[in-house]
């Protein structure tokens, strides 16, 4: 579903090839996202930014790779977070970043927050934070909160290449406040069908609980409170007619999210439970930590291409 809370989050246009969108970009505005030039992180950075449509191949900040860390929200201490109008692409400034603008995150209540705004139009402006390194294959460990205490309202912890489309995820929808849900998804094949939902949770939206995707060149794995609840091989996603593992292995970014699933089409609103019940607000997603461990060790971890 991340396809369609970008959609809702950031106004975008046709990408031209070689051009962005309708504009040209210059040396002033190199960065292309979606139709659009710029010069701040929003654009330039390797999250986003479109270096075939930018001023140049080398516009977009270089992307920085794994390190093993531990974001410890808890304490006020740390170059955990910041707000994306400070960061300046170096990522010992800050591990991770709100997204978008005006932002919907911050620091608070000893963790981070990511909340969920009904705006006039009725329809709810959310938020999303991204990890500022990428990550091929690892594990990544998180204390949340989900903050679906409605139906509509959808909160996510996601391992993402927008790019090309290969996905790991979990999902909480209000609908449904006692599991949650796991999924994969290759090259923006968005195949629903596959999502498989983990074993009964106390109240997911009451109670912080520890999620954990174990990610290799061979298997995913979904955990919750160290339970495994999920794993998928890679050699079980071989598709004959195409000659292809349909499994993702792109270097991708950890991000986190909430937004309104109610407001959308109507099989995302359906599976996010309807329309928001806006008298069961705040609604805010509070992650407590966020722990990465890079498969591939070293001082900071490159691509490495699947043989």
């Amino acid at each position: 579903m991340k396809l369609e809370l970008v959609s809702l989050l950031l106004t975008s246009s046709l990408v031209i090839a070689g051009k962005c969108g309708t504009q040209t970009c210059g040396k002033d505005t190199p960065c292309c996202v979606k139709g659009y030039c710029n010069n701040n992180a929003m654009y330039c950075a390797p999250f986003s930014c479109e270096p075939e449509n930018s001023f140049g191949t080398k516009s977009c900040w270089t992307t920085a790779h794994c390190v093993d860390s531990v974001a410890d929200f808890t304490k006020p201490a740390g170059p955990h977070f910041a707000q994306i109008a400070s960061y300046q692409g170096e990522p010992q400034t800050a591990a991770y970043v709100s997204q978008y603008e005006p932002s919907n995150a911050k620091l608070a209540n000893e963790q981070l927050e990511l909340s969920l705004v009904k705006q006039p139009d009725g329809k709810g402006f959310g938020a999303v934070v991204i990890g500022t390194r990428a990550i091929q294959y690892g594990t990544v460990t998180a204390v949340v909160k989900s903050g679906c205490k409605s139906g509509g309202v959808v909160s996510s912890m996601i391992i993402r290449n927008d790019k090309i489309g290969d996905e790991i995820d979990f999902e909480f929808v209000g609908a449904d406040k006692s599991t949650v849900q796991s999924n994969y998804y290759w090259h923006n094949e968005l195949d629903y069908t596959k999502m498989v939902k983990s074993h009964p949770l106390p109240d997911t939206t009451a109670n912080y609980h520890t999620y954990q995707i174990v990610w290799s060149p061979d298997t995913i794995q979904w955990k919750v409170n160290d339970q495994l609840f999920r794993t998928v091989k890679r050699s079980d996603t071989w598709d004959a007619a195409k000659g292809v593992f349909k499994y993702p292995e792109a270097e991708a970014f950890i991000s986190f999210s909430i937004w309104d699933g109610g407001s959308g089409a109507k099989g995302t609103s359906d599976w996010a439970g309807g329309p928001i019940n806006w008298s069961a607000s705040p609604f805010n997603l509070a992650v407590k930590s966020i722990a990465v461990n890079c498969y591939y060790k070293g001082n900071e971890t490159t691509y490495k291409k699947h043989n």
